[in-house]
């Protein structure tokens, strides 16, 4: 009788790229791996866990309840490329300004 050999299965890959502009020229950008969370994203279990629960569609993010943001126009371009879970990733939004922007995508763009 042959001896079970248990196989490694790896989850498909997560690597995410995340940049945010400023209308002043100021762009910031890192990076984040899933499955384990990693990369130099500051918060990477937060952001991954946000990602998961939305199956890695940014679209379908909703604002979260209760956060009151200022009228200040000051926009941001958020930016995602990369891949979830195996999936090619785009995403591309501009917010009024970095308060509305967090209040829609959580931890993600918080760098």
């Amino acid at each position: 009788m042959a001896a079970f050999v248990p196989v490694a299965v790896t989850a498909p890959d997560t690597t995410l790229n995340f940049t945010t502009t400023r209308a002043v020229a100021q762009v910031r950008m890192t990076n984040l791996t899933c499955d384990p969370a990693g990369g130099s994203h500051p918060d990477a279990e937060a952001a991954c866990k946000l990602l998961s629960d939305v199956d890695g569609d940014l679209n379908a993010l909703e604002p979260e309840p209760g956060i009151a943001c200022t009228m200040q126009y000051d926009p941001v371009t958020v930016r995602v490329s990369g891949r979830w879970r195996g999936k090619s990733q785009q995403f591309s939004a501009t917010y009024e300004n970095s308060c509305v922007m967090h209040a829609h995508t959580g931890p993600l763009f918080d760098f």
